[in-house]
């Protein structure tokens, strides 16, 4: 449906018990072709911008809660955060719906809150995951209409960056078995795991809207997605910030480093609005750390001079205080020398 006019209809179903602690509202957006979608958001008394989060692969909208309620009290943002297509609480959690479904849902989402919410200026921050799905909508035709993009741990980890058993292991299993599943309790065994706070590791084990047994086929499905955003057409029409961690043992740095390259060595054409912040101690999840007050201090920061600096014509600038954002090519040095 890329181009086509968005017939999502939102509507909130469970009203905010505790507004003064920024507790999210539930609802479901019903996109163009039926499919309800379950959200949250976090309102603002009088709004001043709308962001609207994408989550990360097995996640879902709960993900954005720390990173919101700060939106809301530091920028009067009315945050929205949605399940993904087969992921959260919506119908047949854990079944690949498609990387162009995914990127074709976030474009309805975006069309029907611009309606909702004339004449705010929209953020989109995409985590992991819903990195790349952001990436690939925003640089492939026809775009993505919003005022700001954030990239937190953008998923670029495409078939080609990994060993070529892992490549041939998920060619061999999707061809014979697409719906076997795998646990994380392997990955966890080896000590890959996306966040140092045991209070997080601890909620997302427990938490039954999390995937934990994921088939082979979403494996596959993601892979390609990754791959694809890690070649995503050399365009950024819109000012971008991109966080990573060089503790992520979700997405290593190789890949990260690959990309960067690949920017670096066309950065004539790279716009100056494109940047990056990077953490030395970051992991993963980068609003869901123990040092994620740094991280969503440096998020709110980059928001807001990055719009007061658009209004005056100038081009976006880094924090006010806090940690100063990259040009590609220091990122790119940070990372590659990890």
């Amino acid at each position: 449906m890329c181009g086509a006019r968005a017939a999502a209809v939102f509507t909130v179903t469970a009203l905010n018990a505790l507004p003064t602690l920024a507790m999210p509202e539930r609802g479901v957006v019903t996109l163009q072709d039926a499919t309800p979608l379950q959200f949250r958001v976090w309102s603002a008394a009088t709004p001043q911008r709308v962001v609207i989060g994408v989550h990360g692969f097995n996640d879902y909208s709960k993900a954005f809660d720390p990173l919101a309620r700060s939106l809301v009290a530091d920028l009067q943002a009315t945050v929205y955060a949605y399940d993904q297509r087969g992921f959260g609480a919506n119908p047949s959690p854990g079944v690949w719906p498609g990387a162009d479904r995914l990127i074709d849902d976030l474009r309805e989402v975006v069309d029907q809150l611009r309606d909702r919410h004339p004449g705010l200026p929209i953020t989109v921050i995409g985590e992991s995951m819903g990195g790349a799905v952001v990436l690939r909508a925003s640089t492939e035709s026809p775009g993505l209409p919003v005022s700001q993009l954030i990239l937190k741990a953008p998923a670029l980890w495409g078939a080609e960056t990994m060993p070529w058993f892992q490549r041939a292991g998920l060619q061999i299993m999707n061809a014979v078995a697409p719906n076997f599943t795998f646990s994380g309790r392997g990955v966890r065994a080896l000590g890959i795991k996306p966040t140092d706070d045991p209070e997080v590791a601890r909620d997302l084990s427990r938490d039954p809207l999390f995937i934990k047994e994921t088939r082979v086929s979403s494996l596959v499905g993601v892979t390609d997605l990754m791959g694809q955003a890690l070649h995503h057409p050399m365009s950024f029409p819109t000012p971008t910030l991109v966080l990573y961690g060089l503790n992520d043992r979700i997405i290593p740095h190789a890949p990260v480093c690959s990309w960067l390259s690949r920017l670096d060595g066309e950065s004539s054409s790279l716009p100056s609005h494109v940047q990056f912040l990077i953490y030395p101690e970051g992991w993963h999840l980068l609003t869901r750390q123990l040092r994620a007050a740094e991280v969503i201090r440096d998020i709110t920061q980059w928001i807001r001079s990055s719009v007061l600096q658009q209004r005056a014509g100038s081009l976006p600038g880094g924090p006010t205080a806090g940690t100063a954002p990259l040009a590609v090519q220091a990122a790119r040095q940070k990372v590659c020398q990890r």
